[in-house]
């Protein structure tokens, strides 16, 4: 039992540096405001700009894949650029990570569970740490007795 609570304890805190970086990149990426972007978007080379009624394909040296194919057939990158995709899971999963829900937008309820992410994983941490230390004195109160 000793060495689960161990194992439980490591592998937590490690793994909560990796929550917390997490939480703290997809509030930054939801909340544009928070790194003074003013909420200009960044499109990847290749992207179709929604507000261009045109479709007009990438230019040759865009990295799109608007011609890609695979093997005989066109390759599938999700939903075209007409589509949403709202219906398909992965068009679900895109509107949770947007902040939406089918037509609902809940971005402030995505931006509290975030901060509670943040929240959680910090005091996590922590105690963590504070257990670390709190076994280490321990440790080293045993060693004279035993000598």
């Amino acid at each position: 039992m000793k060495r689960t609570r161990q194992l439980h304890l490591w592998i937590g805190l490690i793994c909560s540096v990796f929550i917390l970086i997490e939480s703290i990149t997809g509030l930054l990426l939801s909340e544009k405001w928070l790194v003074g972007s003013g909420g200009t978007d960044i499109r990847p080379p290749g992207a179709i700009s929604q507000s261009s009624n045109s479709m007009t394909p990438p230019a040759a040296g865009d990295q799109g894949t608007a011609g890609a194919r695979q093997g005989n057939r066109p390759a599938f990158n999700g939903p075209g650029p007409d589509q949403d995709g709202a219906n398909s899971l992965t068009g679900i999963i895109k509107g949770l990570h947007e902040g939406r829900i089918g037509n609902a937008n809940v971005k402030w309820l995505v931006d509290i569970a975030a901060i509670s992410m943040i929240f959680l994983t910090i005091t996590g941490i922590i105690l963590s740490i504070k257990t670390l230390r709190a076994q280490g004195i321990q440790r080293k109160k045993r060693r004279p007795l035993e000598a």
